[in-house]
Protein backbone atom coordinates (compact mmCIF):
# COMPACT_ATOMS: atom_id res chain seq x y z
CA UNK A 1 0.00 0.00 0.00
CA UNK A 2 1.79 3.49 -1.24
CA UNK A 3 1.46 5.85 1.76
CA UNK A 4 -0.33 9.03 1.75
CA UNK A 5 0.75 11.93 -0.67
CA UNK A 6 2.76 14.54 1.54
CA UNK A 7 2.55 18.02 1.71
CA UNK A 8 4.68 18.81 -1.30
CA UNK A 9 6.58 22.19 -1.76
CA UNK A 10 7.92 24.41 -4.56
CA UNK A 11 11.38 23.43 -4.31
CA UNK A 12 12.90 25.84 -7.46
CA UNK A 13 11.94 26.78 -10.73
CA UNK A 14 14.52 26.45 -13.85
CA UNK A 15 15.13 29.17 -16.06
CA UNK A 16 17.49 28.86 -19.04
CA UNK A 17 19.58 31.72 -20.70
CA UNK A 18 22.68 31.93 -22.55
CA UNK A 19 26.09 30.28 -21.37
CA UNK A 20 28.84 32.91 -20.58
CA UNK A 21 31.55 31.66 -23.54
CA UNK A 22 34.19 33.19 -21.12
CA UNK A 23 33.45 31.57 -17.49
CA UNK A 24 30.88 28.45 -18.72
CA UNK A 25 28.42 30.15 -16.10
CA UNK A 26 25.22 31.81 -16.88
CA UNK A 27 24.92 35.11 -18.54
CA UNK A 28 22.54 36.56 -16.33
CA UNK A 29 19.92 38.83 -17.55
CA UNK A 30 19.95 42.71 -16.28
CA UNK A 31 16.33 41.92 -15.20
CA UNK A 32 18.10 39.39 -12.56
CA UNK A 33 21.12 41.60 -12.22
CA UNK A 34 19.24 44.60 -10.78
CA UNK A 35 16.59 43.32 -9.19
CA UNK A 36 18.22 40.61 -7.05
CA UNK A 37 20.74 39.27 -4.99
CA UNK A 38 23.08 36.49 -6.68
CA UNK A 39 23.87 33.19 -4.97
CA UNK A 40 27.38 31.21 -6.63
CA UNK A 41 26.17 27.81 -8.12
CA UNK A 42 28.59 25.92 -10.17
CA UNK A 43 28.67 23.35 -12.99
CA UNK A 44 26.76 19.98 -12.83
CA UNK A 45 28.31 16.76 -11.84
CA UNK A 46 27.50 15.53 -15.70
CA UNK A 47 29.63 19.09 -17.27
CA UNK A 48 26.62 19.63 -19.12
CA UNK A 49 25.21 22.37 -17.47
CA UNK A 50 26.10 25.49 -15.19
CA UNK A 51 23.81 27.44 -12.85
CA UNK A 52 23.74 30.62 -10.53
CA UNK A 53 21.19 30.94 -8.05
CA UNK A 54 18.55 33.23 -6.74
CA UNK A 55 17.48 31.93 -3.02
CA UNK A 56 14.28 33.44 -1.56
CA UNK A 57 13.12 33.77 1.68
CA UNK A 58 10.09 30.90 1.14
CA UNK A 59 12.93 28.48 0.54
CA UNK A 60 12.47 28.33 -3.35
CA UNK A 61 15.03 29.38 -5.09
CA UNK A 62 15.40 30.42 -9.06
CA UNK A 63 17.87 28.45 -10.92
CA UNK A 64 19.35 30.29 -13.89
CA UNK A 65 20.98 27.82 -15.77
CA UNK A 66 22.73 27.59 -19.39
CA UNK A 67 23.90 24.04 -21.56
CA UNK A 68 27.81 24.41 -21.00
CA UNK A 69 28.10 21.69 -23.50
CA UNK A 70 25.59 21.94 -26.51
CA UNK A 71 26.58 18.36 -27.89
CA UNK A 72 24.81 17.05 -24.81
CA UNK A 73 21.49 18.70 -25.06
CA UNK A 74 20.23 16.60 -28.09
CA UNK A 75 19.91 13.87 -25.34
CA UNK A 76 19.65 15.99 -21.93
CA UNK A 77 16.25 16.17 -20.36
CA UNK A 78 16.37 19.71 -20.62
CA UNK A 79 17.03 19.58 -24.40
CA UNK A 80 17.24 19.29 -27.16
CA UNK A 81 17.42 22.80 -27.85
CA UNK A 82 20.92 23.83 -26.54
CA UNK A 83 19.72 27.35 -27.15
CA UNK A 84 16.49 27.62 -25.84
CA UNK A 85 15.85 30.83 -23.50
CA UNK A 86 13.05 30.86 -20.97
CA UNK A 87 11.56 29.28 -18.45
CA UNK A 88 12.05 25.25 -18.99
CA UNK A 89 10.97 23.41 -15.32
CA UNK A 90 9.78 23.53 -11.69
CA UNK A 91 10.39 21.24 -9.00
CA UNK A 92 8.49 19.99 -5.63
CA UNK A 93 9.71 18.49 -2.94
CA UNK A 94 8.16 17.16 0.42
CA UNK A 95 9.87 15.45 3.97
CA UNK A 96 9.82 11.37 2.46
CA UNK A 97 12.97 9.72 1.28
CA UNK A 98 13.09 9.42 -2.88
CA UNK A 99 12.10 5.87 -2.61
CA UNK A 100 9.03 6.75 -0.41
CA UNK A 101 7.85 9.61 -2.38
CA UNK A 102 8.14 7.20 -5.38
CA UNK A 103 5.63 5.06 -4.14
CA UNK A 104 3.01 7.85 -4.45
CA UNK A 105 4.16 8.39 -8.24
CA UNK A 106 4.38 5.61 -10.02
CA UNK A 107 2.18 5.86 -12.28
CA UNK A 108 3.45 9.19 -13.41
CA UNK A 109 7.27 9.26 -12.77
CA UNK A 110 10.18 7.31 -13.38
CA UNK A 111 12.33 5.52 -10.65
CA UNK A 112 14.89 8.33 -8.25
CA UNK A 113 18.30 9.05 -9.22
CA UNK A 114 21.07 10.13 -7.47
CA UNK A 115 22.52 14.19 -9.06
CA UNK A 116 25.22 16.73 -7.96
CA UNK A 117 27.72 19.40 -8.41
CA UNK A 118 30.50 20.84 -7.17
CA UNK A 119 30.35 24.17 -5.48
CA UNK A 120 32.51 26.68 -6.48
CA UNK A 121 33.69 26.96 -2.94
CA UNK A 122 34.35 23.26 -4.01
CA UNK A 123 31.56 21.77 -1.41
CA UNK A 124 29.94 18.69 -3.26
CA UNK A 125 26.06 18.93 -2.87
CA UNK A 126 24.24 15.49 -3.58
CA UNK A 127 20.41 14.86 -4.35
CA UNK A 128 18.30 12.41 -5.97
CA UNK A 129 15.68 13.32 -8.95
CA UNK A 130 12.67 11.94 -9.62
CA UNK A 131 11.62 12.49 -13.34
CA UNK A 132 8.73 12.28 -14.77
CA UNK A 133 8.45 9.04 -17.31
CA UNK A 134 9.37 9.17 -21.06
CA UNK A 135 12.24 8.85 -23.38
CA UNK A 136 15.37 11.40 -22.22
CA UNK A 137 14.29 11.78 -18.84
CA UNK A 138 10.92 12.87 -19.58
CA UNK A 139 12.34 15.56 -22.06
CA UNK A 140 9.08 16.36 -24.04
CA UNK A 141 7.11 17.44 -20.89
CA UNK A 142 9.68 18.94 -19.14
CA UNK A 143 7.72 22.37 -18.06
CA UNK A 144 4.21 20.59 -17.91
CA UNK A 145 4.69 17.84 -15.53
CA UNK A 146 6.83 18.53 -12.34
CA UNK A 147 9.81 16.42 -11.02
CA UNK A 148 10.90 16.14 -7.50
CA UNK A 149 13.97 16.69 -5.46
CA UNK A 150 15.10 14.90 -2.41
CA UNK A 151 18.35 16.36 -0.59
CA UNK A 152 21.37 13.52 0.25
CA UNK A 153 23.67 16.36 1.85
CA UNK A 154 21.58 18.88 4.28
CA UNK A 155 18.85 20.90 2.25
CA UNK A 156 21.33 24.01 3.26
CA UNK A 157 24.46 22.81 1.41
CA UNK A 158 22.36 22.97 -2.05
CA UNK A 159 20.22 25.85 -0.40
CA UNK A 160 22.28 27.91 1.90
CA UNK A 161 19.87 30.59 3.03
CA UNK A 162 20.66 33.48 4.71
CA UNK A 163 19.69 36.94 5.80
CA UNK A 164 22.01 38.56 2.97
CA UNK A 165 21.03 36.13 0.33
CA UNK A 166 17.58 36.20 0.13
CA UNK A 167 17.71 40.35 0.67
CA UNK A 168 16.36 41.41 -2.58
CA UNK A 169 16.10 45.10 -3.78
CA UNK A 170 13.08 44.20 -5.91
CA UNK A 171 11.51 43.07 -2.59
CA UNK A 172 10.73 39.48 -3.48
CA UNK A 173 9.56 36.63 -0.89
CA UNK A 174 8.81 33.61 -2.51
CA UNK A 175 6.79 32.04 -5.05
CA UNK A 176 3.17 33.58 -5.81
CA UNK A 177 2.14 31.48 -8.79
CA UNK A 178 2.96 30.13 -12.09
CA UNK A 179 1.48 29.14 -15.28
CA UNK A 180 1.15 26.22 -17.21
CA UNK A 181 -0.75 26.68 -20.73
CA UNK A 182 -1.40 23.42 -22.76
CA UNK A 183 -2.76 23.08 -26.22
CA UNK A 184 -5.92 21.14 -26.25
CA UNK A 185 -8.71 20.09 -23.89
CA UNK A 186 -7.38 16.56 -24.10
CA UNK A 187 -3.69 17.48 -22.80
CA UNK A 188 -6.05 19.48 -20.43
CA UNK A 189 -7.84 16.79 -18.97
CA UNK A 190 -4.24 14.42 -18.67
CA UNK A 191 -2.76 17.12 -17.26
CA UNK A 192 -5.30 17.57 -14.41
CA UNK A 193 -5.11 13.91 -13.70
CA UNK A 194 -1.15 13.90 -12.90
CA UNK A 195 -1.56 17.58 -10.55
CA UNK A 196 -4.67 15.87 -8.95
CA UNK A 197 -2.49 12.27 -8.40
CA UNK A 198 0.48 14.05 -7.55
CA UNK A 199 -0.68 17.00 -5.34
CA UNK A 200 -3.49 15.17 -3.84
CA UNK A 201 -5.50 18.18 -4.64
CA UNK A 202 -8.93 18.17 -6.69
CA UNK A 203 -8.22 21.60 -7.36
CA UNK A 204 -10.55 24.96 -8.12
CA UNK A 205 -12.01 24.74 -11.70
CA UNK A 206 -12.58 27.90 -13.38
CA UNK A 207 -13.24 28.66 -17.39
CA UNK A 208 -11.23 26.24 -19.02
CA UNK A 209 -8.99 26.41 -16.03
CA UNK A 210 -7.83 24.67 -12.96
CA UNK A 211 -5.76 26.20 -10.05
CA UNK A 212 -4.23 24.04 -7.36
CA UNK A 213 -1.98 25.26 -4.13
CA UNK A 214 1.58 23.69 -3.08
CA UNK A 215 3.25 24.82 0.16
CA UNK A 216 6.37 26.35 0.79
CA UNK A 217 9.88 24.74 2.28
CA UNK A 218 9.64 27.88 4.30
CA UNK A 219 6.91 29.65 6.32
CA UNK A 220 6.69 33.53 5.34
CA UNK A 221 3.72 35.55 6.91
CA UNK A 222 2.49 37.30 4.12
CA UNK A 223 2.85 33.91 1.62
CA UNK A 224 -0.35 32.10 3.92
CA UNK A 225 -2.05 29.76 1.77
CA UNK A 226 0.65 28.63 -0.57
CA UNK A 227 1.86 29.09 -4.09
CA UNK A 228 -0.93 28.75 -7.56
CA UNK A 229 -0.20 26.49 -9.93
CA UNK A 230 -2.45 27.66 -12.66
CA UNK A 231 -3.05 25.15 -15.45
CA UNK A 232 -5.55 26.32 -18.51
CA UNK A 233 -5.96 26.38 -22.33
CA UNK A 234 -4.86 29.24 -24.31
CA UNK A 235 -6.71 32.66 -24.13
CA UNK A 236 -5.54 34.70 -27.79
CA UNK A 237 -3.62 33.78 -30.69
CA UNK A 238 -0.20 34.73 -29.47
CA UNK A 239 -1.00 32.16 -26.55
CA UNK A 240 -2.08 29.28 -29.39
CA UNK A 241 1.49 29.97 -30.88
CA UNK A 242 3.63 29.66 -27.66
CA UNK A 243 1.30 25.97 -27.69
CA UNK A 244 1.82 25.44 -31.42
CA UNK A 245 5.70 23.48 -31.18
CA UNK A 246 5.53 21.31 -28.00
CA UNK A 247 1.81 21.54 -27.40
CA UNK A 248 2.23 23.66 -23.90
CA UNK A 249 3.81 26.78 -22.73
CA UNK A 250 5.41 26.90 -19.09
CA UNK A 251 6.14 30.62 -17.55
CA UNK A 252 4.39 33.92 -16.00
CA UNK A 253 6.20 33.43 -12.89
CA UNK A 254 4.82 35.77 -10.31
CA UNK A 255 6.99 36.49 -7.10
CA UNK A 256 5.25 38.24 -3.71
CA UNK A 257 6.74 40.79 -1.85
CA UNK A 258 5.75 43.15 0.84
CA UNK A 259 3.99 47.02 -0.36
CA UNK A 260 6.99 49.94 -0.12
CA UNK A 261 6.91 53.24 -0.61
CA UNK A 262 6.03 53.88 -4.54
CA UNK A 263 4.88 50.25 -4.63
CA UNK A 264 1.73 50.14 -2.72
CA UNK A 265 -0.93 46.76 -2.27
CA UNK A 266 -2.39 45.85 -4.88
CA UNK A 267 0.48 46.90 -7.35
CA UNK A 268 1.41 44.19 -10.10
CA UNK A 269 4.32 44.66 -12.48
CA UNK A 270 6.20 42.77 -14.89
CA UNK A 271 9.86 42.60 -14.44
CA UNK A 272 10.88 41.69 -17.48
CA UNK A 273 8.69 43.20 -20.21
CA UNK A 274 11.20 44.68 -22.56
CA UNK A 275 14.74 44.13 -24.79
CA UNK A 276 16.30 41.13 -23.75
CA UNK A 277 14.66 41.06 -20.75
CA UNK A 278 11.53 39.84 -22.49
CA UNK A 279 13.06 36.10 -23.14
CA UNK A 280 12.73 35.25 -19.36
CA UNK A 281 9.15 34.68 -20.16
CA UNK A 282 7.09 36.33 -17.79
CA UNK A 283 8.43 37.56 -14.65
CA UNK A 284 6.03 39.62 -12.19
CA UNK A 285 6.11 40.94 -8.59
CA UNK A 286 2.83 41.28 -6.73
CA UNK A 287 3.16 43.62 -3.58
CA UNK A 288 1.04 43.34 -1.17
Amino acid sequence: MSKPTPAQAIDHLVLFVPVNPDTKLPQVPDVFKSNFTLSAGGVHADGATSNVLVLLADGCYIELISFVDPSKAPDHWWGPDAKFTGWKDWCLTNSLTPEENHTNLEGSHAEPIPGGRKRADFIYVQWAVTFPKGDKGGQGVRGRVPFFCHDITPRNIRVPLNEEKTTHSCGALGIQQLTVIVKDQTLLDDTKRVYKSILDDEGTEGDEEVTMRVGHVHDVDSLGGGAKITLRLPKNGEERERVEKACFWYGDVILVAKAQPGKPSGKKERLDGSGEDKSVGGLWIDYI
